[in-house]
């Protein structure tokens, strides 16, 4: 399929007012087309996206995420101070696509690889560079992010599924960025934050946690956040950055589709590493009929899926997104979803 020439839209000046930037979030949101997860093949991605979001204010280092599986923690994040606060749209309302049913021809026989990439939004030349990829694949973005708005639609628009990448509390002292959900936050400020994560990223699906091996071990602080959207049934998955993790039950107890992370490819950010992970991936996908796989906008795993993709789809492998990947193991009989916890 052609690709499509995707309008760059410069995203919202950080200083309009917190309310009013969530009406308009929520407005896109609302107006999202859904993705269609059927066993159609996703459009050709659009090589032509072209990011026009201004740099923002300056940003800080931000200590390497050492304990936390993938190296969630991005290299840098924009200023605290440069974004709304959260607690002013606690009230907002998110509205999510609701994706198309998959009819019992749409679920595949071959093995299937969910790539989801997260981390995008704070290098637009990076996320340009994971839309070139060629498969239907899985983008999480972080809410902070200056780019964020303008990531998601252009994300959108070239077939993939969105998620909002959310920043949760983990283990030790990484900082997961501003607005993170905390254990020690009272229940209406973590239902304001949440809906702002949600509400910065317009077209999302669903959330997948960025960090977070401290509140997804917490099933009280779980079940409020995630209430707090389950009304939309947002598409939740659990990253599993530490194998204690609660989010993936109290998720599928809310009544949430859900998935959980099998292989992060870039604990180890080196080529041959990587290189190795994808080998797990495919004799996991092979032995359970999918995989679920977590990168992140490293140079060395873009260029590792770049030389990666093409010889998986020759060797049997399909790709899909979260949303068909979801639906699908819906309709399997009881499909296995094991977690591969080694980072």
């Amino acid at each position: 399929m052609p690709s499509r020439s995707v309008k760059s839209i410069r995203p919202r000046n950080a200083a309009m007012p917190a309310l009013a930037g969530a009406v308009v979030a929520s407005a896109y949101l609302a107006a999202a087309v859904a993705f269609s997860i059927g066993s159609a093949a996703s459009p050709a991605p659009d090589h032509s996206i072209r990011f026009t979001a201004s740099a923002g204010p300056a940003a800080e280092a931000v200590p390497a995420a050492a304990s936390q599986p993938g190296g969630q923690a991005p290299a840098a994040r924009p200023v605290l101070d440069s974004l709304p606060a959260a607690s002013a749209i606690g009230t907002a309302e998110v509205m999510l696509p609701v994706p198309a049913p998959v009819t019992g021809a749409a679920i595949a026989a071959r093995p299937r690889i969910a790539l989801i990439i997260d981390d995008v939004g704070l290098d637009e030349a990076a996320a340009a560079r994971v839309l070139g990829l060629d498969a239907p694949l899985t983008i999480a973005i972080l809410p902070y992010a200056d780019a964020a708005a303008a990531t998601a639609r252009a994300a959108e628009a070239s077939g993939r599924d969105v998620l909002v990448h959310v920043p949760m509390e983990p283990l030790g002292l990484d900082d997961p960025g501003p607005h993170a959900l905390r254990v020690d936050l009272s229940d209406r400020e973590l239902r304001a934050r949440i809906r702002w994560a949600m509400a910065r990223v317009p077209g999302a699906i669903g959330l997948n946690n960025h960090m977070g091996s401290r509140f997804t071990g917490d099933p009280r602080a779980m079940r409020v956040a995630l209430s707090a959207i389950a009304e939309q049934a947002p598409l939740f998955i659990d990253s599993m950055t530490i194998a204690e993790s609660r989010g993936y039950a109290v998720a599928e107890g809310l009544g949430l589709p859900v998935l959980r992370r099998d292989i992060f490819l870039d604990h180890v950010i080196e080529g041959e590493a990587i290189r190795a992970r994808l080998a797990e991936a495919e004799l996991l996908a092979r032995s359970q009929g999918h995989a679920v796989l977590i990168g992140h906008p490293h140079a060395a795993t873009l260029e590792a899926l770049e030389n990666w993709i093409g010889e998986a789809r020759e060797a049997g492998f399909d790709f899909v997104t979260v949303t068909t990947l979801s639906a699908q193991l819906a309709r399997e009989p009881a499909g296995q979803i094991s977690a591969s916890i080694a980072p």
